[in-house]
């Protein structure tokens, strides 16, 4: 494989593989949400899984490995298999056969994720004001938190004009609550992960996870509002609508789960504990260990397979 055909073939690799992964990881893990919702704290995990393996099986296109040899950059497939189709720069001829299927690949799945990789790129930064709210103009009735590095709440100023005081506190605890959970952070970062995926399935698994993500805002808010005067603002709110967009918005949400979760929620501390922890960090760094020990043999592998479909 040649130095200027192999970069594409990896990427092709990346992209196939993570859609595959996705097409297959994410609709399973909304069964579990749907039957067990609090399975969506994990929701960052299963994201990042897709990548993991479209990322490895790029790599095995770029590191020769051979599970017959005892090293890790060997083929042994150069003398003992003449006119075999190599992958690795080991061999580096340029293979004609694997330009369409590759070319296939990347106009097939490169636009979609180039788009969401783009609209997430739009996306503000924030002005850093967390939940001390700006009254701005906006096209619904609503309060966002906009910017995913520096947050800062947007509340449309009709609908704040019309909120009682205790109901205005109600909304900036909850969105205080997000601020501590680091759910723009969070949100940005589930974003980015499934951009790889197939885009219906990434945006009900987003979501699924916006729905948590309120449900434990509500919670936490409790600790310094009454969780009756959260609910009556919510549906004070929801009269004028709810967003449609994937963002965290005060009224984003199943509102008639959340309205019935905090009527039924004892008050008192419900920490806002963030979503993404150290024990995330540590699994996806040991998946990751597990996914690049197996790239001889996934080299290997896909070479055999290419050998019998071209």
């Amino acid at each position: 494989m040649s130095f200027l055909v192999l970069p594409a073939v990896a990427l092709a690799f990346f992209l196939v593989a993570s859609w595959a992964a996705a097409a297959v990881t994410v609709p399973a893990f909304n069964a579990i949400v749907a039957s067990r919702p609090s399975a969506a704290r994990w929701t960052m995990l299963v994201a990042a899984l897709p990548v993991l393996v479209g990322a490895t099986l790029a790599l095995a296109a770029f590191l020769p490995g051979d599970p017959h040899l005892d090293h890790l950059l060997g083929c042994h497939c150069a003398t003992s298999m003449p006119g075999w189709l190599h992958l690795c720069p080991l061999h580096p001829t340029t293979d004609p056969v694997v330009l369409i299927p590759t070319a296939l690949a990347l106009l097939a799945l490169g636009p979609g994720r180039l788009r969401s990789l783009a609209a997430l790129v739009r996306e503000p930064l924030g002005t850093g004001r967390g939940a001390s709210p700006t009254l701005v103009d906006l096209p619904q009735p609503m309060a966002v938190l906009a910017g995913w590095l520096r947050p800062s709440l947007l509340v449309d100023r009709g609908l704040w004009d019309t909120l009682e005081p205790a109901h205005r506190e109600a909304v900036l605890a909850h969105e205080r609550a997000h601020l501590a959970r680091r759910d723009p952070l969070v949100l940005a970062t589930l974003r980015l992960l499934t951009s790889v995926a197939p885009q219906p399935l990434a945006n009900r698994l987003l979501r699924q996870w916006l729905d948590h993500a309120e449900h434990r805002a509500d919670a936490a808010a409790s600790a310094s509002v009454d969780p009756v005067v959260l609910a009556e603002a919510l549906v004070a709110c929801a009269r004028s609508g709810s967003p449609t967009r994937l963002q965290l918005a005060w009224t984003s949400g199943r509102l008639d789960s959340r309205v019935r979760s905090l009527l039924e929620l004892t008050p008192g501390t419900h920490p806002a504990r963030p979503d993404a922890r150290l024990v995330d960090l540590v699994a996806l760094l040991g998946a990751t260990a597990v996914l690049a020990a197996n790239v001889p043999w996934l080299h290997h592998q896909v070479e055999h397979l290419l050998n019998l479909a071209l």
